[in-house]
């Protein structure tokens, strides 16, 4: 299986869109984004705000998932304008691979180089939720809430430290970007 990670760029926010409707969940229903307005927060523009930080996999020729953070004000899992919250979704037929892991991890390395910390809303019951926790995510407590679905959904927060840096070494973008543009390899 033949995987790269890559930044997800400004002129990529399509990507972002096409994401989301996982993210959300929206595949398992049949739902579309366009009936549910308030998402479109997660991906309209991205890369335009300053904060945007995102990565993509491709895994054999084809997006397999991606993650990105952006500082929103209405954002289901806001904390404060300082943290930025998650978006993040692997397709079903990449899941339980690794993937995300491995997409949480490159976003982690690059998201703390400038905050220190970032959130994310999720619904209770959602299978992503024990990823988050051996990421080193926290339910805040009483941030328990009813969302659009009509079941509860709250807010996790990722605190970045010496403590929480991903273990395995793995190497910057830029650093990546910088050999492939120079036909060097690692």
């Amino acid at each position: 299986m033949e995987q790269e990670l890559y930044f997800l760029r400004s002129s990529e926010q399509y990507l972002a869109k096409e994401l989301l409707l996982y993210a959300a969940r929206l595949d398992e229903t049949g739902d579309t984004l366009e009936n549910h307005p308030y998402l479109e927060q997660y991906e309209r523009n991205f890369g335009s705000c300053s904060g945007d930080i995102g990565v993509y996999m491709i895994v054999d020729k084809k997006v397999a998932g991606g993650a990105w953070v952006r500082i929103l004000a209405n954002g289901f899992g806001h904390i404060d304008h300082d943290t930025p919250e998650l978006a993040f979704a692997v397709k079903p037929e990449f899941r339980n691979k690794g993937i995300g892991t491995s997409i949480m991890k490159q976003l982690f390395i690059e998201v703390s180089k400038v905050f220190s910390q970032m959130s994310l809303s999720v619904r209770e019951g959602n299978p992503v939720i024990s990823l988050y926790e051996r990421l080193g995510f926290v339910k805040i407590e009483g941030s328990d809430h009813e969302n659009s679905a009509g079941s509860i959904s709250f807010t996790m927060l990722k605190i970045f430290d010496a403590a929480s840096a991903p273990e395995e070494e793995i190497k910057h973008l830029e650093e990546e970007c910088f050999r492939k543009s120079f036909g060097q390899r690692g």
